[in-house]
């Protein structure tokens, strides 16, 4: 609408890995709100891709019935041994579990900006995302990540299929993630800010 400025939240530096790795392992990073957040259909998405030794690694904040909400969720899909819940981590150990991912996947239902999109990009890493207000904003389908309709298990099963069997996908959208990632540092986010200030003083 006329005269609405958006500024998105930035990422700091040090989300710009200099020497990121693949481990055997792919990333939800985010708050414990399974149904906003999807991760219910991450788990489901993540029962399907079979034959294979990776693992999903679920990090961030949530209380201790979510927590044993998906300890049964991985019970009865069958993946309790291949699904690790990090919980809270430092700073440093955020840094670590992008670095050394495989890529990142935020199904969520509902999202304002996904910040975790950002910084997955800024690891050079790819992002795996729902077509949804928010995400659409935070990952370039095709570019920086894959967007898939909301709710769609078998196309998020399917897109972490692709990435895992296709490590020359998976480096081209990290590169062109790092790159992205570049337009939210916090000195670009204060550029555009003052930018803002100015544009509304200007037309006074």
């Amino acid at each position: 609408p006329q005269g609405l400025h958006v500024v998105y939240t930035g990422v700091d530096d040090s989300c710009f890995v200099t020497s990121p790795e693949e481990d055997d392992y792919i990333l939800y990073f985010g708050r414990h709100d399974i149904y906003t957040k999807g991760i219910d259909l991450l788990f489901q998405a993540f029962a399907r891709v079979e034959g294979t030794s990776v693992r999903l690694k679920v990090a961030g904040r949530g209380s201790d019935e979510d927590r044993r909400q998906l300890e049964r969720l991985a019970e009865d899909l069958g993946i309790a041994s291949r699904v690790e819940l990090v919980g809270s981590v430092s700073d440093e150990e955020r840094r670590e579990l992008y670095r050394r991912t495989l890529m990142v996947c935020t199904p969520s239902r509902y999202e304002g900006w996904c910040i975790a999109a950002i910084e997955a990009a800024a690891a050079s890493k790819p992002v795996i995302g729902t077509r949804i207000p928010g995400l659409v904003d935070a990952v370039r389908d095709g570019e920086t990540g894959i967007l898939v309709p909301s709710e769609d298990v078998g196309a998020i099963a399917g897109a972490i299929r692709r990435l895992l069997d296709d490590p020359a996908e998976r480096a081209r959208l990290g590169s062109a993630g790092r790159t992205w990632a570049g337009n939210f540092t916090w000195d670009r986010i204060a550029r555009d800010q003052e930018q803002v200030y100015e544009t509304v003083v200007a037309g006074r």
